[in-house]
């Protein structure tokens, strides 16, 4: 059983460092850079409720712009009007090929009017997952006091981990 608990403690640890680098990657490279073609991007506004509210936690993956179909969730970067330079996770309402370039119409479930066209270079990618746990964090961290206290515990076990594991190693040689 306690080797059990050590397996599982290991993964989430794990997990979470993965998660950690992933983010940290994306904030520095302003999107450019993933690991594994996921990014995980934090709802920003009510366009997408009931399906998505301000705060909530999505993980986006890059897919070949075949695998994109109407209904389909997206995270594109916008590029006109009022939109430009923003990230955005709206739902695809039409889809068109045209001299084998995609071209997709999105709409926020909660607004009365569709976004601008945008093509397949535009898109992040498509929404994979929604995190309950990660959205009940992130909007924790929304608050600067929670979000370097959360951060200092994350740092402490993490260290705590590191040496754990270090010592019983060491322990053990000798």
């Amino acid at each position: 059983m306690k080797l059990l608990f050590r397996i599982l403690k290991g993964i989430v640890t794990v997990l979470l460092v993965i998660i950690l680098i992933l983010v940290i990657l994306q904030k520095v490279t302003k999107n450019k850079i993933t690991l594994g073609n996921i990014y995980i991007f934090q709802v920003a506004s009510e366009s997408m409720v009931p399906d998505y509210q301000i705060g909530d936690v999505i993980v986006v993956k890059k897919v070949a712009a075949d695998r994109l179909n109407v209904g389909d969730d997206v995270t594109y970067l916008g590029r006109e009007s009022n939109l430009a330079g923003l990230t955005i996770t709206h739902r695809i309402i039409n889809k068109r090929e045209d001299n084998n370039e995609s071209y997709f119409v999105t709409k926020g479930t909660a607004n009365s009017v569709e976004d601008p066209e945008i093509t397949y270079n535009d898109i992040y990618g498509k929404v994979v997952y929604h995190t309950i746990l990660f959205s009940f964090v992130g909007r924790l961290m929304e608050n600067m006091v929670i979000y370097y206290v959360l951060f200092i515990l994350v740092g402490i076990s993490l260290s705590y981990e590191i040496v754990s594991s270090y010592l019983e190693k060491k322990e053990e040689k000798e």
